[in-house]
């Protein structure tokens, strides 16, 4: 039986089959979690959906528990993979609350992730049921990529000249490009992303360069944080490496040699 197959004949797409259509036959974005919890009455779903619904601020929330796997499946709509991953925490802390958490939660959205809703689902469930990872850890679901596929990076820099050129020049490389040119818009966009790599200045508007690192790595997504920067002193270089940086590199830059080091820490 081939894995789509297997996915149709499944509990939780069942459950799903028609919002999933929806979705993926109108093209909008649906963010998906599974959680191995150690049961599911209807009142306590009917809880959860309320505290997201009050917690979050939307009310696009389908949940269905599969008694035979344990696992709680939930559909968040209009949610792409950096917002499903920030919901995801939210989600964890509640089950964990009501000492229902037992295993791992897998998050992934599409059409984000390139394959369809019914191989996304299957891929989730044959990893969560082949007992991959341990209780309370959070596991976004990768599918087949390919190592030609495009990696994804956000650019963060007040200097608006240094960030259109950077975006036209990575994107002649293969990259997918998001820009931001201050440190809560930076935030935002990586919740909504979730990009591959950061590559930003530590002098930030709103929010510095050093809060927004401290941010990203404690989502512990495997983000590659990039300084690019005028500040030399070693006492900045120490602090951003402290901080957990992947590379520091100071303005003036070559392009070339940029693109080759954030090559080197995605491929």
């Amino acid at each position: 039986m081939s894995q789509i197959a297997k996915a149709y004949s499944f509990p939780l797409f069942q459950a799903f089959e028609h919002v999933l259509t929806f979705y993926e036959s109108s093209q909008l974005p649906c963010g998906i979690i599974l959680a191995v919890t150690n049961g599911s009455s209807e009142e306590k779903i009917q809880d959860l959906k309320m505290s997201l619904a009050k917690a979050e601020g939307f009310t696009d929330i389908h949940c269905f528990y599969d008694k035979q796997s344990s696992i709680l499946g939930i559909l968040l709509g209009d949610q792409m993979l950096g917002n499903t991953h920030f919901h995801s925490l939210f989600i964890k802390e509640q089950l964990q609350t009501q000492h229902m958490l037992t295993g791992p939660v897998f998050i992934a959205s599409f059409p984000e992730q390139g394959e369809s809703a019914a191989q996304v689902l299957s891929g989730m469930v044959q990893e969560i049921t082949a007992g991959k990872g341990s209780a309370g850890e959070i596991h976004i679901y990768n599918g087949k990529r390919s190592s030609e596929a495009k990696r994804s990076l956000l650019l963060v820099s007040q200097d608006e000249t240094v960030n259109e050129f950077l975006r036209i020049y990575l994107q002649r490389k293969g990259y997918c490009v998001y820009l931001a040119d201050n440190g809560r818009e930076a935030w935002e966009k990586y919740k909504r992303f979730l990009p591959d790599a950061v590559i930003t200045d530590v002098n930030l508007a709103i929010e510095d360069g050093y809060q927004l690192i401290s941010k990203i790595n404690a989502v512990e997504h495997g983000t590659k944080i990039v300084v690019l920067t005028h500040k030399r002193l070693e006492d900045d270089k120490k602090r951003s490496f402290e901080l957990g940086v992947s590379d520091y590199i100071a303005k003036p830059f070559s392009p070339v040699d940029l693109e080759a080091r954030v090559r080197s820490l995605l491929f």
